[in-house]
C-alpha cells in the first residue's frame, strides 16, 4: 500500500526592494506493509506539488498584505501546507500553519494558528484578531490596583501553560509521576488532550498503531500515561525519510477544555506573548513575558512576566471563556481564554511570581 505525503512551506520577508518570497517542497511516496507500518519511502514529484507551491504563496502574501494594513513593524511570515494523498487522487486530508512575526513596541511578538480546510481561513484568523493593543507603546506603569484584579490569559498565553502542563506529564520524570498520581485531582475541572499527529480519515500512525487522542488530564484528574514504543508516545509515530525511521511528531497536538466562566469586567487581560525569551526551564518553570491591558480601558497596555509551575499557574483557573482558538507555535494547541486567580492570589499561594516588565 503507497501514499503520498506532500509538505510546501514558505518565508515571506519585507526588504526595501519588495516582499522576498522563498517556497521549497517536499514530496514522499511512503510504502506500508500489511500491518500498516511504514517500511520505506522515496522522494517524487508531480502537479500536486506545484499547486501547493501557489497556494502557500497565497497564503503568505495575502496575510501579509492584511496585516500590513493594521500594523507596522511586520518581520517575516513562515506557512506550511501538509497534505496526506492516497497515491495519486485528490489530498485525502490536509493540515496548514501560519506563523507572523511582528517587530512591536513591547518586543517581538508571533501570530500563529493552524488547522484543516482551506489555508487562506488561516488568515482571517490571525488578522481578524484584535491587534490594536500592538499598535501602541506599552505604559511604563500598570493601572494602580492591577494585583488584585483577577487574570485572563487570552488563546496566545494560554497556549504556553497547556503547552508546559503537558510536557511535564509526558517526559520521562513526568510518566512516571503520572502514574503514581493516576486518578488523583490536581486541577479544576479541565481536560487537556493529546491529539494525533495524523489528520482525521487516518486511524493509525506511521508504525501502524491506533492512533487515538489521548486524555493527559480528565475533568482535573491525572490519567494513566500510554505505553511508549521505541521512544514516542502511542499512536504518534511519524516516518522521517531522510532517517529512514520513525520518531516522535515534531509539533505536539493538544486540545483544552473545561467549564465556562463570564468575562469579569475589571480584568487585566493578558493578549500576546513576547518571544525572543526563554519560556520553559529546567526547573520545570515558565516564564512569559505578555502584553496586558485592563479590559476596561483596553488603550492601556503593559507587560506582565508570569513566572511559575503550568500545573500550579492552572491550579488557580476560575473557568473558560471566548472562542476556542487554534495557537501555533512551540506546540499546536487549540484552546479558549482561562480565567485565572489575580496576581496577588496567585503570589499568595506560593504559585507564580508576576511582575512588571519596565
Amino acid at each position: 500500500m503507497s501514499e503520498l505525503r506532500l509538505r510546501a512551506s514558505g518565508l515571506l520577508t519585507p526588504t526595501s526592494g519588495g516582499p522576498r518570497l522563498t517556497v521549497s517542497l517536499d514530496v514522499v511516496q511512503l510504502r506500508r506493509d500489511a500491518s500498516g507500518r511504514v517500511v520505506g519511502s522515496e522522494r517524487v514529484g508531480g502537479s500536486a506539488a506545484d499547486a501547493a507551491a501557489k497556494n502557500v504563496a497565497l497564503l503568505l502574501t495575502d496575510a501579509t498584505a492584511r496585516i500590513d494594513a493594521t500594523l507596522d513593524g511586520l518581520q517575516s511570515a513562515v506557512a506550511t501546507i501538509h497534505e496526506w494523498r492516497a497515491g495519486d487522487g485528490l489530498p485525502v486530508a490536509g493540515r496548514s500553519d501560519l506563523l507572523v512575526r511582528i517587530e512591536t513596541a513591547g518586543g517581538p511578538v508571533v501570530l500563529g494558528t493552524a488547522g484543516h480546510g482551506t489555508p487562506l481561513e488561516l488568515v482571517s484568523t490571525v488578522a481578524g484578531q484584535d491587534l490594536a493593543v500592538l499598535a501602541h507603546p506599552p505604559a511604563a506603569e500598570p493601572p494602580t490596583g492591577w494585583r488584585d484584579r483577577p487574570l485572563i490569559l487570552r488563546p496566545a498565553p494560554a497556549a504556553v501553560l497547556v503547552a508546559g502542563a503537558a510536557f511535564s506529564l509526558s517526559s520521562r520524570k513526568g510518566r512516571r509521576t503520572a502514574a503514581q498520581l493516576t486518578g488523583r485531582r490536581v486541577l479544576p475541572a479541565l481536560t487537556i488532550r493529546d491529539l494525533p499527529a495524523v489528520p482525521s480519515g487516518y486511524d493509525r500512525d506511521d508504525l501502524g498503531d491506533p492512533a487515538e487522542a489521548s486524555v493527559l488530564v480528565d475533568a482535573g484528574r491525572i490519567s494513566p500515561p500510554g505505553q511508549w514504543r521505541d521512544g514516542v508516545p502511542p499512536g504518534r509515530a511519524v516516518w522521517d525519510h531522510d532517517a529512514a525511521t520513525c520518531g516522535p511528531p515534531p509539533i505536539v497536538r493538544l486540545e483544552l477544555d473545561g467549564p465556562d466562566t463570564v468575562t469579569p469586567p475589571n480584568a487585566i487581560e493578558l493578549q500576546w506573548c513576547v518571544e525572543g525569551l526563554q519560556r520553559y526551564h529546567g526547573d520545570g518553570t515558565i516564564r512569559v513575558h505578555c502584553v496586558a491591558r485592563p479590559v476596561d480601558r483596553p488603550e492601556e497596555s503593559f507587560v506582565i512576566v508570569l513566572h511559575g509551575k503550568p500545573i500550579h499557574l492552572l491550579r488557580h483557573t476560575r473557568g473558560l471563556t471566548g472562542p476556542r482558538t487554534a495557537v501555533y507555535g512551540d506546540s499546536d494547541v487549540t484552546t479558549r481564554s482561562l480565567v485565572l486567580a489575580s496576581a496577588a492570589e496567585l503570589e499568595g499561594a506560593g504559585h507564580a511570581v508576576v511582575t512588571v516588565n519596565s
